[in-house]
């Protein structure tokens, strides 16, 4: 399932894109959405860790740093690209600020002045934020965009998840079948995107073969050979928290 990602970007620094992207941030984790966040740093980073400095200095190519409160990961082989970062993250929402050049994901544009947002709207704009002062009058939308005031992060964050469901709905059947245990593919779409064990029977690829020969599998019965996969694997150990694809294979021979 691709993650949904919205870019934070504006004409130039100072026009409040941490000061928003962080407040929606905060609105969804409020909300129970897990959030992956990416910050490009355009002037360079600088390193707080003087430990890790060194050992990138050294030659090392990855380095982390590990706490019981976070763990910081430094590489030189990652390349400064969106789309590589995000294949990275786990989280089914992702919010980057900068990339103004990117080309994935939703936009929300940033900046001092109505006027500043010429020339940065762009199909993919999903809102203009004006964080210096602006009345909303009648022109509160650009080329039907709408147009919101730096306090308005409920609004914002509302249309975020608006846009982060139908993303994920698109890469659902769509049928509305039950099968999941949900009554409809966006509510499925809501238990992924808070990150909770989800997923659509009709797309989880289970295959049962007896003796050379593939049995057809119903959703009803894939479903519940994952489900008790699930439980039998997390009663074992090192087993990775994120499952992706399990083989078992039984030779009674």
């Amino acid at each position: 399932m691709k993650p949904y990602l919205v870019r934070f970007i504006s004409s130039r620094s100072g026009a409040g894109k941490t000061l928003v992207a962080s407040g929606v941030v905060k609105n969804l984790i409020k909300r129970g959405f897990p959030v992956g966040v990416i910050k490009h740093a355009a002037s360079g980073i600088s390193l707080e860790e003087k430990d890790s400095e060194r050992y990138l200095r050294s030659g090392a190519l990855e380095v982390i740093v590990s706490s019981k409160e976070l763990t910081l990961i430094y590489s030189k082989e990652l390349v400064d690209d969106l789309g590589e970062l995000v294949s990275i993250l786990s989280k089914p929402l992702i919010i980057a600020e900068g990339f103004k050049e990117g080309n994935i994901g939703d936009v929300v544009v940033v900046v001092r002045e109505v006027e500043d947002a010429i020339g940065l709207v762009s199909p993919n704009t999903i809102a203009v934020v004006v964080t210096g002062s602006y009345v909303m009058g009648e022109e509160s939308r650009i080329s039907n965009i709408p147009i919101l005031r730096v306090d308005q992060v409920d609004t914002l964050t509302d249309l975020i998840l608006e846009k982060a469901v139908r993303h994920i709905v698109s890469q659902l059947p769509g049928l509305n079948c039950g099968h999941c245990g949900l009554s409809t593919c966006e509510a499925l779409a809501l238990k992924i995107l808070k990150g909770e064990k989800a997923f659509c029977p009709l797309l989880a690829q289970v295959r049962l073969v007896v003796n050379d020969v593939e049995v057809d599998l119903n959703p009803f019965v894939r479903n519940l050979i994952i489900s008790v996969m699930e439980g039998l694997l997390s009663a074992l150990k090192r087993v990775p928290k994120d499952i992706k694809k399990v083989e078992l294979r039984i030779d009674k021979n």
